[in-house]
Formats: structure tokens, C-alpha cells, sequence
């Protein structure tokens, strides 16, 4: 298994510099809030949106989720880590599925599980390119809340590197955007070290820092770099 796979985030305590947006997010799932809005993801490419994204998702359908983070042992967390179909969860890259017949089964899926009572949440990467007709067939249902409670129908993870081409209608349904900042050359070059110490190799510091800086902290192709 790649280094970038083996050692990606499974729970937001691993994830390397977003102290600020972890809070937040756990503060939100422990206070039973988590359903209540929508999500925007956004930073450079390899920041780790999707991984939060990802880390956000399971612990909405979680279990038993400890204190904001998923369990990763219940049914729902392991069929997402291990990339098996979820009745729940959907991951969509918009680059390549956002055709008509794609949305038309996205309003399908939202259309059962508001009869069934299942909560639905889809993950759009490189949300930026969402055609018009996608738009379409979420907007509503992410304003749509589950009689008598305040959660919503939908629940939607827009993770992007171009937040600005993003229609205002989504921003307006999501809880503010949660900015995935880059982590500076040391603090990429300590979680390295620490790859190398789990992987057994021998390593200099300074070498991982330029690293670091020849891949312009994103912490993905710097774990390639490094294998």
C-alpha cells in the first residue's frame, strides 16, 4: 500500500494542522447538530478537504460516534473505509459525474430516502464544476428539514480548490466554509519523520523539509515524494 494511502487521516485527530475547523466540526456532531447544515471543504490541491470530508461523513453515520469523531469499528464507518456501496453515503467527483442521468439518480436517492427515513449525504469533490442541472436536484432538499426535527434531508460535502466558481445558492445552505490551511515546511517535515520512524527508515531532517518545500506543503505529494 502507498505511504499517502497507508498513513491518510481516518479520524480528525490525525489530521495535521486544521485545529481550529476539527473543533468546530466535532463541537457540531457532540452537540447533536451535525445534520442541521451543509459543508464546504476548500484549499489547495493534496490540503486534505476530501479526507475531512470523508472523516466528517462517517462520523454523521456513525453508531457510536466518541466524542465528534467516528468509531471506525460499527458496520457504517468500516463499508466507507473500505470503500463498499453505503445505502447513506455517496462520493461523487463532479469533474466526471454530474451528467443528467447521474442527478437523475441523486434525485431518485433523495426521493427514497425521504420515504424511508434514511438520511442521505453525498460528497461532491471538485464541487466547482457542478453543472446547473446538479444544482437542481440537491438545493432544495438541502433546505428540506425531516419533520420535527432540524435536520435536513440532505446533507452535502462541496470540497473544492476554486471556491470562487462556486454558485452563491450552496454557500448560502452550508454552515460557513471550513478553509483547509497549509501546514508550514516543519510541521510537514515532523509528520514525515514520524512515517519514516513507523516505516523503519533512516532519514535526515533537513532532506524532509525540502521535501516539504519542493511539493509546496501538500502533504499527499509529499508522502509520495518521500516513497
Amino acid at each position: 500500500m502507498a505511504l499517502d494511502t497507508r498513513y491518510r487521516p481516518r479520524k480528525y485527530s490525525d489530521v495535521l494542522g486544521q485545529e481550529a475547523s476539527v473543533l468546530i466540526l466535532r463541537q457540531l456532531l457532540k452537540e447533536g447538530k451535525g445534520y442541521h447544515q451543509s459543508y464546504v471543504f476548500c484549499g489547495q490541491h493534496g490540503s486534505g478537504k476530501t479526507t475531512m470530508g470523508r472523516i466528517l461523513a462517517r462520523a454523521l453515520l456513525c453508531s457510536a460516534p466518541v466524542d465528534g469523531e467516528p468509531c471506525d469499528a460499527c458496520e457504517s464507518c468500516l463499508a466507507i473505509l473500505q470503500g463498499k456501496q453505503h445505502e447513506c453515503f455517496t462520493e461523487l467527483d463532479a469533474a466526471t459525474k454530474s451528467t443528467k442521468e447521474d442527478m437523475l439518480k441523486i434525485t431518485e436517492d433523495i426521493q427514497y430516502s425521504s420515504f424511508s427515513g434514511k438520511r442521505r449525504i453525498y460528497l461532491f469533490d471538485e464541487s466547482h464544476r457542478l453543472s446547473k442541472s446538479a444544482l437542481d436536484a440537491v438545493l432544495k432538499p438541502m433546505e428540506d428539514c425531516i419533520s420535527g426535527t432540524e435536520d435536513k434531508q440532505l446533507v452535502c460535502i462541496f470540497c473544492t480548490t476554486e471556491p470562487e466558481k462556486m454558485q452563491p445558492t450552496i454557500f448560502s445552505r452550508c454552515a460557513p466554509a471550513f478553509v483547509i490551511k497549509a501546514v508550514t515546511p516543519e510541521g510537514i517535515a515532523d509528520r514525515l519523520a514520524w512515517v519514516c520512524a513507523q516505516e523503519g527508515i533512516t532519514y535526515e531532517h533537513d532532506a524532509l523539509v525540502t521535501i516539504a518545500e519542493v511539493t509546496e506543503c501538500h502533504i499527499r505529494d509529499a508522502l509520495k515524494t518521500l516513497e
